[in-house]
């Protein structure tokens, strides 16, 4: 498992070196870990899906580990983040950029495990529901958990995630084959959505996180025949 290390406190990052390996001893895993000295370092040479995990300082030098955060989510909503420091209330605004949770320094080895333990699960869950998208300023690995529908207009289309919309161009029909499996349902030409958000569904509307869309008729049967059989745990036919 690949893990990213950002931070400047070279006392911090070799005990921290030290939990990896003890943990590592006690699970029988293996981590690739990777230390980065500041934020700008980190963020110029990373790679969409590059890594599973990413321990970020906040009080780094030049930029923040809590503006690198901000930055990070934009190019990957579905890398684990922990933060860590010596000043919890800051570790608060993690809320911000979905961290997982964060670690105080010193650095306990139990603290440590309870965070690792989490980490590696829904790293390994986020790996399983997670796409790769084509968009101007590169790829960017999308959550397929934060994506509350897919909009296309023409060529270009569009995510709708729960915090921003990201653009890409493709179609809708190759993209619903991508997301089958994970709750998407077609609810007519133009939308893709998440069954997850769906608040309400009244004759042909569709209520997606307080966004109205359209029903078509000719998809209408069907689509809510489909919904029927997620929320009943049956298959989609």
């Amino acid at each position: 498992m690949n893990i990213a290390v950002v931070d400047d406190d070279s006392g911090a990052v070799a005990n921290l070196m030290d939990y990896f390996k003890q943990f590592g001893a006690q699970t029988d895993m293996q981590f690739n870990v990777k230390r980065f000295p500041d934020a700008e370092a980190f963020l110029a040479s990373y790679r969409t899906s590059e890594f599973a995990i990413v321990f970020m300082d906040i009080d780094l030098p030049g930029m923040s580990g809590i503006e690198a955060a901000h930055q990070l989510r934009f190019k990957d909503t579905s890398v684990v983040l922990l933060f860590i420091t010596r000043m919890a209330q800051y570790a608060q605004k993690g809320y911000e950029v979905d961290a997982l949770d964060y670690i105080v320094k010193p650095l306990r080895y139990a603290d440590f495990c309870l965070k690792m333990r989490k980490a590696i699960n829904i790293a390994r869950s986020r790996e399983a529901h997670s796409i790769l998208v084509n968009t101007a300023g590169g790829v960017i690995c999308l959550s397929t958990d934060k994506v509350m529908y897919v909009e296309v207009m023409g060529h270009q289309l569009r995510f709708h995630l729960v915090d921003r919309t990201i653009e890409a161009r493709g179609a809708l029909t190759e993209i619903e084959k991508r997301l089958s499996g994970y709750g998407f349902l077609r609810c007519n030409n133009c939308y893709l959505v998440n069954v997850r958000f769906i608040n309400w569904v009244r004759d042909y509307q569709v209520n997606v996180s307080g966004n109205l869309l359209t029903i078509s008729r000719p998809r209408h049967r069907q689509f809510m025949k489909d919904l029927m059989s997620v929320f009943t745990g049956g298959e989609i036919e």
